[in-house]
């Protein structure tokens, strides 16, 4: 019965922790420290990768919705998209993956 019980939990528990790790995170609004004011926003939770986070938002709406945003406006979200700029360079490598 204990086998059966890890079996079925073990799935349930690594499935919820990958989960939480994908995760939105909220950044409070805050002041720099040369006095610039930045408004609250969303970010993607860290994970030691660039390719796969939102990157800057282009708009108020995109301060809300993160998963929107598309610099480079090739159709694919900036979290999905490898090359978020288009220069050829792939964003884990690239020193400026949101240059214009």
């Amino acid at each position: 019965m204990k086998k059966l019980m890890v079996i079925i939990l073990l799935p349930v528990l690594l499935a919820s922790s990958v989960c939480a790790l994908a995760e939105d995170v909220w950044v409070d609004p805050h002041y720099r420290d040369d006095g610039t004011y930045v408004r609250g926003y969303y970010k993607s939770s860290p994970d030691g990768l660039k390719w796969n986070n939102y990157g800057p938002s282009m708009n108020s709406r995109q301060l809300t919705n993160p998963r929107s945003r598309d610099w480079d406006g090739d159709g694919i979200p900036n979290f999905m998209d490898r090359d978020d700029d288009n220069d050829g360079l792939m964003d884990d490598v690239d020193d400026n993956q949101f240059s214009r």
